[in-house]
């Protein structure tokens, strides 16, 4: 045997493969196979099934017109009678609902036989209990029916072991089968989550480029003159809006030292106990509220009342000089903040009109809406990446189950996937 192996070379035993788009006909093949099997034992047994029903006929009418023989007690008759008769009845009943199929099919077959096993349970169940007292006068004609069916049911369980004995292969085929379409759809499903990845991939792909596009036209702008010239512009106004808070200050200042005058001179007003002029009343709270606005008239005003004496305040003298430190510098004050405020109006119209601004605007704006997009799109990728992975574990694990499937058909069998 080794010098024919070394001279012809050892053969690898031949294993049978088996492509997935075949597998559906050869399982129908394989369950045909077992069908043709169990039809050809299946169908004797239909031929003696409808024996033992003619032979329950039989034994049923005779003992339905068997009459006592010996010597019994007119109650015992009586009730012997009554029970065969509803022996009859429920034997009746079973032969009328046991009518055996004209196919052999292996559904035909289970479908038959649980049916015809429910019905021959309760005839039994029903009949034994009228046994129990129809004997004791009709003994081997009840006898005789009871045998009939036990032996029915005995060949009801003959008819179902060619299924039963092969119940391993054709559960197979069966989850063969199953298998067959769950891969077909979750292979449908997993391409079009594929193309669902690639579309989402594309698209992420393409709003990245589009961004590092906008980013470094960004980038372009704010190293442009345009952009240099407005920072130049924006600088300069930051410049006089800082001296106009400045002179606003220095007016603050120096009004302060007059408020406790102001307060009592509002009080007095706003009490009845003075009447002021209405634009001196309205100098007085714009001086409270807001210094820089008030007219120079209202300090003239201003000193006069003081110099009558009706606010009664302590150390006069000092409010007056006060008053005429005001007098002689508000004016000024007023003056540059007013003209400081025509220059920042004035800056702040050039720096509007520059394109540059809006342009820098909508740049910036399309830059954060591209980043949100592809924030989303890279989120909805991540899911879809993600259900394809389990799809292609699951259906990894359904080809597992269709090979054991097929090799509990034929253990040499591989299926290429």
């Amino acid at each position: 045997m080794k010098w024919i192996e070394r001279l012809f070379g050892k053969k690898e035993p031949f294993t049978p493969e088996i492509r997935f788009d075949e597998l559906a006909g050869w399982l129908e093949s394989r369950s045909k196979d077992i069908s043709r099997e169990v039809e050809k034992q299946v169908a004797p047994v239909y031929s003696e099934i409808e024996d033992a029903l003619s032979e329950i006929k039989k034994s049923t009418a005779w003992l339905e017109k068997s009459q006592p023989e010996g010597r019994f007690h007119l109650k015992m008759v009586k009730v012997a009678t009554s029970n065969r008769d509803n022996m009859v009845k429920q034997v009746r009943l079973l032969t009328e609902n046991i009518v055996v199929p004209q196919t052999t099919d292996i559904k035909a077959v289970l479908s038959f036989y649980e049916n015809a096993m429910q019905t021959l349970s309760v005839c039994l169940e029903n009949m034994m209990k009228s046994y129990q007292y129809a004997k004791m006068v009709f003994l081997e004609e009840s006898k005789e029916v009871i045998s009939d069916v036990n032996a029915l049911g005995r060949l009801l369980n003959q008819l179902v072991e060619p299924i039963n004995a092969r119940k391993k292969l054709l559960d197979a085929v069966e989850n063969g089968e199953k298998a067959v379409q769950a891969i077909k759809e979750m292979r449908s499903a997993a391409e079009i989550e594929r193309a669902s990845v690639k579309e989402k991939e594309e698209k992420a792909a393409a709003l990245k480029k589009e961004l590092e596009e906008e980013q470094k036209a960004f980038v372009r702008l704010k190293e442009s003159e345009e952009w240099k010239q407005y920072l130049a512009r924006t600088e300069e106004l930051a410049a006089l809006e800082n001296n106009a808070k400045k002179i606003e200050s220095e007016i603050n200042s120096l009004v302060l030292p007059l408020n406790k005058a102001l307060n009592r001179l509002k009080q007095l007003s706003e009490s009845g106990r003075y009447t002021l002029a209405p634009e001196i009343k309205e100098g007085l709270y714009q001086c409270l509220s807001d210094s820089k606005s008030c007219r120079y008239e209202f300090f003239v005003e201003l000193e006069k009342i003081l110099e009558s004496d009706v606010l009664k305040m302590e150390r006069l003298d000092k409010m007056l000089e006060q008053i005429k430190l005001v007098q002689s510098s508000f004016g000024s004050y007023k003056e540059q903040y007013q003209a400081l405020m025509a220059d920042i109006e004035k800056k702040k119209e050039e720096i509007s009109k520059l394109d540059v601004v809006a342009q820098e605007k909508s740049q910036s704006d399309r830059i954060s809406e591209l980043q949100d997009k592809l924030e989303s799109i890279e989120k909805e990728l991540e899911v879809a990446k993600n259900r394809l992975v389990s799809l292609e574990r699951a259906l990894e694990l359904k080809e597992r189950e269709m090979q054991q499937a097929v090799s509990v058909i034929d253990d040499r069998m591989m299926v290429l996937f």
